[in-house]
């Protein structure tokens, strides 16, 4: 918030107002807090991990190597910026009755929101009817369910150039993903109750931003990708930053509830550039 800003809730003349702007401020202004917490966290364990000393941060920065080393433990952590940054919206279809094929598990989407809230965003659950197109053009979008529930994610998920959907058969409903590179099709199975979830960032229909898209292919497994995400973040914003990826996560789950039991990974995670630099130097004469 500039001064300009404070100056104009300052001249509100009714006092529920003035609080109400003051409330708002406040909150748009921690927003902002937490954004740049993270990116200085970030920053300063992309330098350190090159090399760089806390003193040499330090001086680079105008702080001390003590005001460095603290600033560096405090606020959201960095691997937050997996998700990106400002407000995340999380879209989920409305379900109002029974079962319907590529939804997630009823409780994913509060789920998911409370967790990017624990990571210091700002987020919230929108609904929207299965079968119809979506406005998927928007920032901060993330995504629970199949391309079975409106042609704009069966599009966004053609993007994907190493995982896709695929189907043994005409009229055949087991949901499966293929790795194309590894010639092999992943689907759920085992003795024990278990599931596969796709995690991807996708580029959007306009090409000006990113989707990130979670899909069980049964409702376990919307709920195996949230905890992982909980868990192994670390992990997967080192392997794919803010990068175009996609991955497949392996979820063993409670019979009874429903609940993940376990999560883990089940593919690398593949980076979409690489392939895509690949295929480009493979066509050049």
């Amino acid at each position: 918030m500039s001064a300009d800003d404070v100056a104009r809730v300052f001249a509100i003349e009714d006092k529920v107002e003035r609080l109400k702007a003051a409330t708002d401020g406040v909150a748009a202004a921690q927003q902002t807090i937490n954004e740049l917490t993270r990116i200085r966290r970030a920053v300063i364990r992309e330098l350190h991990a090159e090399g760089w000393t806390f003193a040499r941060i330090g001086a680079a920065a105008g702080l001390s190597r003590a005001r460095i080393h603290q600033v560096s433990t405090q606020g959201p952590v960095p691997e937050g910026l997996f998700f990106g940054h400002g407000t995340l919206t999380v879209l989920a279809p409305e379900v109002r009755t029974g079962r319907l094929l590529g939804a997630p598990d009823p409780a994913a989407a509060q789920r998911l929101a409370e967790l990017l809230r624990q990571l210091g965003f700002v987020a919230t659950v929108e609904t929207f009817l299965p079968g119809r197109p979506l406005d998927l053009n928007r920032d901060g979008l993330v995504v629970l369910g199949g391309p079975e529930l409106s042609p704009s994610l069966r599009q966004l998920v053609v993007a994907d150039p190493r995982l896709r959907r695929t189907v043994t058969r005409a009229g055949d409903t087991r949901r499966g993903i293929e790795d194309r590179a590894a010639r092999r099709v992943y689907r759920p199975g085992g003795t024990e109750p278990h599931d596969i979830a796709y995690l991807a960032r996708l580029p959007r229909p306009d090409r000006r931003g990113t989707v990130m898209l979670i899909d069980g292919l049964h409702p376990p497994g919307s709920l195996g990708a949230i905890r992982l995400l909980a868990t192994r973040l670390a992990t997967l914003h080192e392997r794919a930053s803010t990068h175009l990826f996609s991955v497949l996560i392996a979820v063993r789950y409670d019979r009874t509830t429903g609940e993940p039991v376990d999560a883990d990974l089940l593919t690398p995670v593949y980076r979409h550039e690489t392939d895509q630099k690949s295929a480009a130097n493979r066509t050049r004469p």
